[in-house]
């Protein structure tokens, strides 16, 4: 659990990532910011921008989301943080 909040109820799942598997972890942060005429981001752009540079490096991956964000929301205020982990298996 990563910044879980005290007194909530959260389920276990288990995953297992094989050789050259991507876990991508994010907030609804990277998922909800808006530009001027109050549009989400949403998932769909997000999955847009993860598969930007498939044989990119994690860092790729991250700067590829981010950039993606930035360029959609342009000077729109934003209130929410976007943070973003990003695991994968080497071996």
């Amino acid at each position: 659990m990563l910044a879980g909040m005290e007194n909530a109820r959260y389920r276990e799942y288990e995953l297992e990532l094989f050789v050259g598997d991507t876990l991508f972890v994010f907030p609804d942060g990277v998922a909800e910011p808006t530009d001027a005429a109050n549009t989400l981001y949403g998932t769909d752009r997000m999955l847009a921008a993860l598969n930007h540079s498939p044989n990119g490096t994690l860092e790729q991956l991250l700067h590829d989301v981010k950039a993606d964000i930035n360029t959609f929301v342009g000077k729109a205020m934003q209130f929410d943080d976007i943070t973003m982990l990003a695991i994968q298996r080497k071996s």
